[in-house]
Parts: structure tokens; C-alpha cells; sequence
């Protein structure tokens, strides 16, 4: 017989013979277990609750709707085509609603000085 079966089946028996001597420390383990699996079963379940929570608060792209595909899919082209803009010509400025206030009076004029130096 190979050594490996041998030991095995000795170590089974072994195993049932201190389970059965010991039982009454097996269930003291158990219940010492038991609170730290409903501690980390709790936190757990907690975290997806809350995961679940967030998710649901976030606006959804619904792309089965041709109309919503469509326009998410032309606001991504007019994205790349600024993307583009800029990658080819970096010197050009950023296109913005406003330009903050008093940031008129600080930018250099065509000679590279600032007004008033």
C-alpha cells in the first residue's frame, strides 16, 4: 500500500477518535466563532447595503433607447473632436463661457509684457 494511504486513513482516525474526546471543546470553538462570524457577516453585508445605496443615487446611461445612444454618442464625438483641436494646436486657448474677472488686466499682450510693467 502506498504511504500516502496509510498515513491518511491513520490520520481519519485519529481525527474522529479526539473529535469524539474532545467534542465538548470543539463546541466551546464554536461558540467563540460564532459572534465573529456574525460580526464579519454583519460589516460585510453593511458595506454591500450601502454600495447598493450609492448605486442606486447615480443617474443610469440608458443605451436601449436609439435616441439616448445617439446623443451620448455625439456628445462623445464633439468631445474628441475638441480633444483633437487641442492636440493639434496647443497655443490656442481653451474655448470658455466667461474668462474669470480681472484676468483680462493680467494677460501678456502681443509682446509678451504684461500692461503696466
Amino acid at each position: 500500500m502506498p504511504v500516502l494511504l496509510i498515513v491518511g486513513l491513520a490520520a481519519l482516525v485519529l481525527g474522529l477518535v479526539l473529535f469524539f474526546v474532545w467534542f465538548s471543546h470543539i463546541l466551546a470553538l464554536i461558540q467563540a466563532l460564532l459572534p465573529l462570524a456574525f460580526i464579519v457577516g454583519g460589516a460585510v453585508a453593511a458595506y454591500l447595503g450601502w454600495e447598493e445605496m450609492r448605486e442606486r443615487g447615480r443617474p443610469k446611461m440608458d443605451f436601449s433607447n436609439p435616441d439616448e445612444a445617439s446623443r451620448y454618442k455625439a456628445e462623445a464625438k464633439a468631445y474628441q473632436a475638441e480633444l483633437n483641436e487641442m492636440k493639434t494646436d496647443p497655443q490656442a486657448p481653451a474655448e470658455t463661457a466667461e474668462e474669470p474677472a480681472g484676468r483680462a488686466e493680467e494677460s501678456p499682450d502681443q509682446t509678451g509684457e504684461r500692461p503696466g510693467q
